[in-house]
């Protein structure tokens, strides 16, 4: 690399540490965004109100990443033409000569200083935002944006499809290797029940905390007998389970997989890797900007940042409509 593309490098990263110190969270799914004034490159106030759905891209111009991300957003404002949607850049450290010239036709408003893009939550560039016509946030995503999801978003919003429906909140790795009740502590302080991948080899030393579980209206199912794929001994599993808890479970997911054998129902996994240890806030933004009906939202016990989150995430996805259910290989939808 040469020494102007290290030095280059290096201010952009100085740069994003800027503006990650703009907020301490993303903006949230479900949000109202009520009306505002910035400046146009001209210095003259531009007004936005809800009113159609819009495309708010943030970028900070002493980074290069606004050079990725233009060229896919106008390939989804091409995408979109004809259709009542808004595309419009927001620039936060209010620098625009050299993007003015590079913008291809995209709006550009300034915000000296990021108050207003620190107030809405914005914590890092590049940071695409859908808002629908009423003024909701639909949809965030804290990096530079593939032009297919950013058109995928914008019809949603369009259909304006009311949140809400069926949701699954599963844990792998139960019960926890120290035998810590502090998840079925949470999870009955907030009634919500969930579905429980459980290590084999652990239900006979841990009965009692998986038959509080099973009191408490949870589902337990398979995550092999000791976290290995290559050999879940699947038979074993059953026995133990049979004999210790007199359940017969039916589902089984593989470690370090996505998919739930056994599960009749096709369902949208929401992976956040939450056993990556990712801040509180990147953990919620991860599950809360991909969340749909009958979405699963694979989590793992055992984790502190995820305990730390579930309150504050199961109340976000009960204001936008969600209804916690289990999962136990049944073909309707169980309470």
């Amino acid at each position: 690399m040469s020494p102007g593309r290290r030095i280059a490098k290096w201010f952009c990263s100085l740069g994003l540490i800027a503006v990650v110190c703009l907020a301490n969270a993303d903006p949230k799914i479900g949000a109202k965004w009520e009306g505002f004034h910035l400046s146009g490159i001209d210095g003259q106030l531009r007004a936005w109100e809800p009113g159609r759905v819009t495309v708010f891209t943030f970028c900070a111009y002493w980074c290069d990443t606004w050079r990725v991300q233009v060229p896919r957003l106008v390939s989804a404002r091409n995408a979109t033409r004809g259709l009542p949607v808004d595309f419009l850049t927001i620039s936060v450290d209010g620098r625009w000569a050299e993007v003015a010239k590079n913008n291809q036709g995209l709006p550009l408003w300034l915000d000296r200083g990021g108050t207003w893009s620190r107030n809405q939550g914005v914590d890092r560039v590049p940071t695409t935002v859908v808002v629908d016509a009423s003024g909701k946030v639909q949809y965030v995503f804290g990096a530079v944006n593939r032009s297919e999801d950013i058109t995928r978003e914008v019809h949603g919003a369009l259909i304006a499809k009311p949140a809400g429906g069926a949701i699954y909140l599963t844990f792998d790795d139960f019960p926890p290797k120290d035998g810590s009740v502090e998840l079925l502590d949470a999870l009955r302080s907030l009634g919500v029940k969930a579905t429980l991948f459980c290590v084999g080899s652990r239900v006979e030393s841990e009965s009692s905390l998986l038959r509080r579980a099973l009191n408490e209206g949870h589902s337990l199912q398979i995550h092999s007998w000791n976290h290995q794929s290559s050999d879940p001994q699947l038979d074993r599993c059953r026995e133990v389970f049979h004999r210790v808890l007199r359940t017969d479970p039916k589902l089984y997911r593989p470690p370090g997989s996505e998919a739930i054998i056994g599960e009749q129902r096709h369902h949208r996994v929401v992976d956040p890797y939450d056993f990556t240890r990712p801040t509180h806030q990147e953990l919620l933004r991860r599950i809360l900007s991909d969340v749909n009906e009958e979405s699963v939202i694979q989590l793992h016990a055992g984790v502190g940042v995820t305990l730390e989150c579930l309150p504050e995430l199961v109340g976000d996805l009960r204001k936008r409509g969600f209804e916690f259910k289990i999962l136990d290989g049944s073909p309707e939808i169980r309470k």
